[in-house]
């Protein structure tokens, strides 16, 4: 049987009752080593059967003591909790940016407006706050009103979900017309090309290729492209064909990069060969513009080459194999990065117009296809950043829910008359359009050019239903309520701590890239760390490092231990620091723009019983999922591992990595 827990953690539920008083400990001078903190006000630790212990700490899922490091002031750090736990305002917070401002696309009016909010509220708690303009984009997409209904002979039914690409074009008011399926040979197209003037396309499902429901926002970017080059090429003169040259390397490949044994992106190689031995030529990943391979050689039947993508750069090494190329990819700053890629020669181009060409002479309303679940999961169209009115994708595509799809689809195969209208809002803005990250500080005490990052991203995608609450309108509140958390608990730490809103996240980490090289390389090297906080509304619950950052995020993370209860879960919800041999270089979010400059960024492990997977990118992406407790325990502790670490003895050791050497040759 579990021990009772003592009356004053019923805070930790949200009921302000606590033993701590500031007053009666005042005179207490604080120890040197967070593993006293009780003696400033904390609450007594605990082991997950309950049992009061001393302060721990958590390291490779093992309870240790926790290293006798000087780093906040207890006392500080005590009214941290007080206030992070017992005074949260951390859903207070949450709700205004998803229902009170909505989702926050990139270079959206409520991206903007969430910019100038926080930066407001950050100066309402005493920060010093302002906005970073890290670049423009060409036009401003805000997503208005969208809906859509079937028809079937007196039968109407609301479509349940659906969505567009962002930058898409939208319709003017509602759009009705029939449902057509996309005709697959050319005695298909002759029976229904008389109905397509007007009609809404239903495109036929293709379930192969890249696995997951992120497949069908690349299908759907991939028939954007393919749509608008035909629009593009209208007027033009045929392009001459390809030539595949008689070589093992040279010309033009197609294949793609296998993710876990199964295809993932599409890929495209161009190599060409020079008279004075030099090898140039171009990549492309999906529907990408190509850009240019560097440092290509070619030994024998072995092709290699660099390139780079808004994820970091890569080496490549492909074999002949006969007929065609097979090699790998692997990450220049993380080599366990590796990926299989096999590629084989284009296929001849056809003769004669292709039926998407016969389809879109005849002027169809748009286009219909399927998500892969109940859910609809919203991206955006390539090249959004240049769009001009000139260059607007002019082809409406609307992906629906698979049960709303299913319906069309088994009664277009029953021989019904289906009708659909469409209503989708979506306002494009021609700029350029300036795009912010949102920055404020608590300046240091002792060592202010030093800093320790504290940060989310405050952009979301903005498909209809969402509200951008777990990606990340979570994070961004716990980022919020740590520098609120801080402002009030009176803490002055001897470092600055820096807090940052980083928008552009969703589209390649370009917000937290832009800070990156707006920063010398002094600047650089006074960062201590970066934490970003976006895995959704679990609890911060674990943090990765290496062996000379373990006894520094021991101590800094240990407060939170054994305090924080969750009556759901039954646990208590520590951090779990975990050390590895390197840092980690990859991942998905704005601690990667950091960890490639050699400066640790940290993502915040995130754990707890809800499904982040369920909201994600989807119309479910809303206020209802966030789980209150988690998200007190997150700010809390983001408040408390800032304000310790930038009260350390010094700053955070440096992963040192290794040079390139190469031997002289023998003589």
């Amino acid at each position: 049987m579990r021990a009772i827990r003592p009356l004053h953690l019923l805070v930790l539920a949200g009921v302000a009752i606590s033993t701590a008083s500031w007053a009666s400990n005042a005179a207490i001078e604080p120890p040197p080593s967070a593993a006293s903190a009780t003696l400033a006000g904390l609450p007594p630790a605990h082991d997950q059967d309950g049992n009061e212990v001393e302060s721990y700490a958590v390291v490779d899922g093992e309870m240790v003591p926790v290293p006798a490091i000087s780093m906040g002031d207890p006392r500080i750090i005590a009214k941290i909790f007080e206030e992070g736990t017992a005074h949260s305002q951390v859903m207070d917070t949450l709700r205004h940016l998803t229902e009170g401002i909505g989702p926050r696309l990139t270079g959206s009016a409520n991206a903007e407006t969430a910019n100038k909010w926080a930066r407001d509220q950050f100066e309402s708690w005493g920060l010093k706050s302002s906005l970073f303009q890290w670049g423009t984009i060409g036009m401003r997409f805000d997503r208005g009103p969208s809906w859509g209904k079937i028809f079937l002979g007196r039968d109407e039914h609301d479509v349940k979900a659906l969505t567009t690409l962002a930058w898409a074009p939208g319709t003017p008011g509602a759009v009705r017309g029939k449902a057509v399926r996309m005709p697959a040979d050319q005695a298909e197209f002759d029976a229904v090309k008389d109905k397509l003037p007007g009609a809404w396309v239903v495109i036929p499902t293709d379930m192969s290729g890249r696995s997951g429901i992120r497949g069908v926002t690349g299908s759907a970017n991939a028939r954007y492209s393919a749509r608008q080059e035909i629009r593009d090429d209208i007027g033009k003169p045929p392009p001459p064909p390809v030539v595949i040259p008689d070589d093992p390397i040279a010309g033009p490949w197609n294949g793609s990069l296998k993710i876990q044994g199964r295809d993932g992106y599409p890929c495209r190689l161009a190599v060409d060969k020079h008279s004075d031995g030099t090898i140039t030529g171009t990549m492309a990943f999906g529907e990408s513009k190509p850009g240019d391979i560097e440092n290509a050689s070619i030994e024998g039947e072995t092709l290699k080459f660099e390139y780079e993508t808004p994820r970091g750069r890569s080496r490549y090494e492909f074999h002949s194999t006969g007929g065609g190329l097979a090699g790998t990819s692997t990450r220049v700053d993380d080599p366990s990065m590796t990926f299989e890629i096999e590629l084989s020669r284009p296929a001849p181009e056809p003769t004669g117009p292709s039926m998407l060409e016969q389809v879109m002479a005849c002027n169809p309303a748009g286009y219909v296809s399927s998500s892969k679940d109940e859910r609809v999961w919203t991206s955006s169209i390539s090249g959004w950043r240049e769009l001009t009115p000139e260059t607007l994708a002019k082809d409406l595509e609307v992906i629906v829910s698979e049960p709303d799809y299913d319906y069309i689809n088994s009664k277009l195969a029953d021989g019904g008359d289906i009708e659909l209208e469409f209503n989708m809002d979506n306002q494009l803005t021609p700029g350029p359009i300036p795009v912010y990250d949102t920055i404020a500080e608590i300046r240091g005490t002792e060592k202010p050019d030093e800093v320790v990052i504290v940060s989310a991203h405050l952009d979301s995608w903005n498909g209809p239903g969402s509200q951008g609450a777990t990606d990340n309108g979570t994070g961004s509140s716990v980022t919020l309520e740590a520098a609120r958390i801080l402002a009030a608990s009176g803490a002055k730490p001897k470092r600055t701590i820096r807090f940052i809103l980083w928008t552009g996240e969703e589209q390649g980490l370009l917000g937290s890239k832009g800070y990156v090289d707006s920063l010398s390389e002094e600047e650089r090297a006074k960062i201590v760390c970066c934490l970003v906080d976006d895995g959704g509304t679990n609890s911060e619950g674990g943090m990765h490092g290496i062996a000379s950052q373990r006894d520094y995020l021991a101590a800094a993370t240990a407060p939170i231990n054994g305090r924080v209860w969750d009556e759901v879960d039954g646990k208590y919800l520590n951090v779990n620091v975990q050390i590895g041999e390197k840092m980690p270089q990859g991942g998905g979010s704005d601690h990667a723009s950091f960890n490639a400059i050699g400066v640790p960024g940290y993502f915040w492990d995130e754990v707890g019983r809800a499904e982040y997977g369920f909201g994600w990118h989807t119309q479910h992406d809303r206020v209802d999922l966030a789980i209150p407790n988690y998200l007190r325990q997150s700010a809390t502790n983001a408040a408390i591992v800032a304000y310790n670490l930038a009260c350390a003895p010094d700053m955070l050791p440096r992963e040192i990595k290794a040079e390139s050497t190469s031997e002289a040759p023998a003589r």
